[in-house]
């Protein structure tokens, strides 16, 4: 080994409350079972698996919001994450697309509710830093949440009106990150990151028109001074493409169509490699995880993340911690 490989566990909202013993429902619904939950979620955790993650001080934002904004229903069932009613049949008609426009976020209810905790967690915690998320998905994926199938269709025989709706999409996207920096007086320049899955299920010859721009539109009007994105969907076929971003670092996340190989030989980017959440981290076993790990770091993995869902064997979780610091 020449060089050390950073590594994280990444552990979202349904496995904080999972070991905090709260509903997800609650968490994004009511202020005190948030707090509560990260409160005691570090010990918990630390307690299973002998590792201690850093507890967390924000609003807690669906990564819907985008899509609320234009039209679509947040839904926060108890016992899983927050997801939009009817999604992919918000715009089901040609006229309903014509029709949207980029929303203002100040007039948004749901906006203005996050900006009113905000500043009631300032107050609570004073001196802490208070995260707020713009919450927003990329264009493509906005887009298909609102639109569904229909829209992949629409960049084939309407392509007018798939550009109006990523227009507005990635306008909106613009809007809310602007919005959050004025409100917790963050520069109007930074890093900027986008995730956008289902940009993927868009063939690569279909990415110079009806993808790239619009990620370059958001890199540019935000000030990105460091540019980075999350894309699980795409196959080894889009990945010189992403040389035109000019990328700081890239996520690939849960995707099944590349290996380390095909990102090491096709773009000379930081990126990090994930084991696998359910296949390996949920369902195998820990001399499996390691040996995933040794693969993947052979192959040219830079960087290694775990990120984990319920039910997620601590054993496992141990597993990965313990290759992971034998690297570094």
């Amino acid at each position: 080994m020449t060089h050390s490989i950073p590594w994280r566990v990444a552990i979202p909202a349904e496995v904080r409350c999972e070991y905090a013993g709260t509903m997800q429902g609650a968490y994004y619904t009511d202020l005190e079972t948030y707090l509560y939950t990260e409160r005691v979620f570090p010990e918990c955790f630390e307690g299973a698996t002998g590792y201690r993650p850093s507890a967390s001080l924000g609003v807690p934002v669906p990564a819907y919001e985008g899509v609320a904004a234009l039209g679509g229903t947040l839904v926060f069932p108890l016992a899983h994450q927050p997801m939009i009613h009817d999604q992919g049949h918000i715009l089901e008609t040609g006229d309903e697309v014509d029709a949207l426009e980029v929303p203002d976020p100040f007039a948004c209810a749901r906006f203005q509710q996050h900006v009113d905790t905000w500043h009631a967690l300032q107050c609570r915690f004073p001196g802490q830093q208070v995260g707020l998320s713009a919450g927003q998905e990329g264009p493509v994926t906005t887009a298909v949440l609102l639109r569904g199938t229909q829209f992949l269709i629409d960049c084939v025989t309407d392509p007018d009106r798939a550009h109006h709706l990523l227009s507005v999409c990635t306008d909106t996207y613009i809007a809310f990150v602007r919005a959050v920096r004025a409100v917790t007086g963050t520069p109007q320049q930074g890093g900027v990151g986008i995730a956008d899955d289902h940009a993927g299920n868009l063939s690569p010859a279909m990415w110079p028109e009806f993808v790239l721009p619009y990620y370059e539109r958001i890199y540019a009007e935000l000030g990105a001074t460091r540019r980075s994105l999350h894309t699980e969907l795409v196959r080894p076929q889009h990945l010189p493409l992403l040389r035109e971003l000019r990328l700081d670092h890239v996520n690939f996340g849960e995707n099944q169509y590349l290996g380390v190989r095909d990102v090491v030989d096709a773009l000379d980017v930081p990126f990090d490699w994930h084991i696998k959440t359910v296949s390996e981290m949920l369902q195998g076993t820990p001399a499996q995880i390691q040996e995933a790990y040794r693969r993947a770091v052979a192959d040219g993995a830079p960087e290694m993340v775990c990120e984990l869902t319920v039910g997620t064997p601590p054993e496992n979780v141990r597993a990965f911690i313990d290759i992971g610091r034998a690297y570094e």
